[in-house]
């Protein structure tokens, strides 16, 4: 043995706790900023699912020289012109459905269908795709839950996203249920109305398009609610389309909602974003605040009320 090496001491148990403190200290000071940025990504592919969707409804608006529709009933099989999907005149599928040529989706709006009925297998088989392009990653990954709502006994495939029916309405896609002064209006089968861009006279950059649906942020990965069961596919429904109002002419303008930590059957918009990531009808890409006056967020919602909203809501 040489009497000359010296042998190296290890850490005493206070060192090591000091050491410990120090990385849990810098773990609590970068998870903040971590978290951040986390959220930042997240938001802007938000907002890049938000523009997708816009330039697929201007898409639908090039070929039929109108928006696609709300569609009709939830209750409502896929509607079918032979062996092809029927288009925004009569279609009960909603404009999710609608938009998938538009979004590299052909091939799944095309899927056969057999029976026209509850539980079609081609039409389980399209309503229960999980789409990543109708999911906000902040709320939660792609998610479909069981249905057995309407005779059905299947999954379906949820959507973050609702459309702008206008100032106020229900689920009930006739008129005398609905104000239909939105950019997206039912089926016209029942509506007896299209919205072609001319229409929109208080102008395509000042009339909201698609916007966040509010839900239960502590729940919506994993539980679905009113608002979220029918799936994307959903034809005139509280799952895709909202209103400035919600049911009742005579109702204040609910702004959108804040985080969606309370359930709800309501029909109103909200994020889990610090604003509400939209898309307005010229396909422009805007965040609108929690704060936004109620006469601004009715101005946006009709499509030639004359309200033109001002401010810096959005």
């Amino acid at each position: 043995m040489d009497p000359y090496r010296r042998t190296r001491p290890g850490f005493t148990l206070i060192e090591l706790l000091v050491v410990i403190a120090i990385i849990a200290i810098l773990i609590g000071m970068l998870l903040p900023a971590v978290q951040k940025v986390r959220e930042s990504a997240s938001r802007t592919e938000c907002r890049n699912h938000l523009k997708q969707i816009g330039l697929a409804f201007h898409m639908h608006h090039e070929i039929y020289k109108v928006f696609p529709s709300g569609g009709l009933s939830w209750t409502l099989p896929r509607t079918m012109s032979g062996a092809t999907p029927a288009d925004y005149k009569t279609q009960a599928w909603g404009w999710a459905y609608q938009i998938l040529p538009y979004i590299e989706q052909t091939s799944l709006w095309k899927v056969p269908q057999v029976s026209n009925a509850a539980n079609d297998p081609g039409d389980n088989q399209v309503a229960g795709t999980k789409l990543p392009i109708f999911f906000c990653p902040s709320l939660r990954e792609p998610t479909d839950f069981p249905y057995t709502q309407a005779g059905y006994n299947t999954r379906r495939a949820q959507m973050d996203y609702v459309g702008n029916g206008g100032t106020w309405g229900y689920w009930d896609p006739a008129p005398a249920s609905n104000a239909f002064d939105g950019p997206i209006v039912s089926s016209l089968s029942a509506s007896g109305r299209t919205v072609r861009m001319e229409r929109i006279k208080d102008g395509t950059s000042n009339t909201l398009l698609i916007g966040e649906k509010y839900l239960n942020r502590d729940t919506a990965p994993g539980l679905s609610d009113c608002n979220d069961d029918q799936g994307w596919t959903d034809g005139w429904d509280n799952d895709t389309i909202c209103f400035a109002r919600g049911q009742n002419a005579t109702d204040p303008p609910t702004p959108p909602q804040p985080d969606g930590n309370v359930g709800t059957c309501g029909l109103y918009f909200g994020s889990p974003h610090l604003t509400l990531e939209t898309v307005f009808c010229d396909g422009s890409v805007h965040s609108i605040s929690f704060g936004i006056s109620q006469a601004n967020w009715l101005a946006l919602a009709g499509i030639a009320d004359g309200l033109t909203p001002s401010g810096s809501d959005y």
